[in-house]
């Protein structure tokens, strides 16, 4: 675990003072005022434990630990000023969120207290912060797992959208943009209600009656509940509740991202991209403005390559049959590749039965990054 301690003071002789009495019993940095402070932070960071003097020049330490929490929110931050008045300290909590507020001249006992305090906060925090990590990814594997499995032809879907919905949340400012992508790959999963020809219809465009486009309909509410149960995914949830609502200023811009994002992918199902994206022009479901922006990442970005099992890579999407070589389809058109398929394809070219190549398939290259609009839009 990390325990490291970094002091700050715009007052060498005090440093060392602290160090002499410290330096046995804890992994010291020091930094003579607040430039070097965040200078050393962003070339040996993180620290677990950052220790400020309040009163220095030019930036306070009041300032210095709401940088530091930017920086590194889980480094716990204590404040030690000569000016203890009712202001500095409610400030100091405000802005800096600090773990400890401590008077000048504070004798080593006490500020040793309080580092043992801190390192043990912090490791309760990492901790915790490691432990929502691996059940929040743990979750999200689980779920797209169940839906590779119910329903392939959607999984198949899943990277392509989150390319896709990501570099269009790029452009247009979306935060944060990991809720989005979030949202791109699980916006299906509702789908595990519907009977297996139903959904494999409605992925490939086809018309459907009123009564089985109303359980269509109602995918979106059922896939919202299952993702809302996993923590730190409730606003995802939320954008995937949203993403049949007509687009209007109430709707979140990710949840319009992903109906644009969503529906194309059906729409190009049988078609070329460009013709899809033609055929949704004028439609009063979709925001123009993403629509375009859509268009644009996909003329940018969407390339037809030949390539043998050994280049395959993960997010390509076969444009034709996978066939053995005796003509037999191996994985249908349209499935995007992952890894585990990849070993079986090599496994099964080592094994002397062979696949037809080279592969047809579709590529999402980035895009460059270009300047954001000006006016950021919210998640809501």
């Amino acid at each position: 675990m990390n325990k490291r301690v970094l002091l700050v003071d715009d007052d060498p002789n005090v440093l060392q003072g602290f160090k002499r009495n410290l330096r046995k019993h804890y992994e010291l940095s020091l930094a003579v005022g607040p430039h070097e402070a965040l200078a050393t932070i962003r070339n040996e960071g993180p620290f677990a434990v950052v220790v400020s003097d309040m009163q220095m020049p030019e930036i306070s330490g009041v300032e210095l630990l709401a940088r530091v929490r930017e920086m590194h929110e889980h480094t716990v931050r204590v404040m030690l000023t000569g000016n203890a008045d009712q202001k500095t300290a409610v400030d100091a909590v405000n802005e800096g969120c600090i773990f400890r507020f401590l008077g000048k001249p504070c004798p080593p006992e006490v500020l040793a207290k309080t580092l043992d305090a801190a390192l043990e906060q912090y490791r309760l925090v990492t901790a915790e912060a490691d432990l929502l990590s691996k059940t929040v990814s743990g979750s999200i594997r689980v779920l797209t797992q169940v839906l590779s499995l119910a329903m392939p032809e959607a999984f198949g879907l899943t990277q392509e959208a989150r390319t896709l919905a990501r570099e269009v949340g790029k452009q247009m400012n979306v935060q944060p943009l990991w809720e989005l992508e979030m949202a791109a790959m699980l916006m299906r999963l509702g789908y595990v209600s519907l009977p297996a020809e139903i959904a494999k219809r409605y992925l490939r465009a086809e018309p459907l009656d009123g009564k089985l486009l109303a359980l269509v309909d109602e995918t979106p509410a059922l896939g919202s509940e299952l993702v809302a149960s996993i923590p730190r995914l409730e606003n995802v949830a939320a954008l995937i509740s949203r993403l049949n609502d007509p687009p209007s200023p109430q709707v979140p811009a990710a949840s319009q991202i992903l109906k644009v994002v969503g529906d194309f992918q059906r729409y190009r199902h049988d078609r070329s991209p460009l013709v899809a994206l033609r055929e949704m022009e004028g439609s009063p479901a979709y925001d123009p403005k993403i629509l375009a922006l859509v268009a644009e990442v996909v003329e940018a970005t969407y390339r037809q390559v030949e390539v043998l099992v050994s280049q395959l890579t993960e997010g390509m999407v076969l444009e034709e049959h996978l066939l053995d070589h005796a003509g037999r389809i191996l994985v249908a058109k349209g499935h995007e590749v992952h890894d585990s398929l990849i070993q079986k394809l090599k496994a099964l070219c080592r094994s002397g039965n062979g696949v037809q190549e080279p592969i047809l398939v579709r590529t999402l290259a980035p895009v460059p990054d270009r300047q954001p609009e000006t006016e950021a839009v919210g998640i809501g």
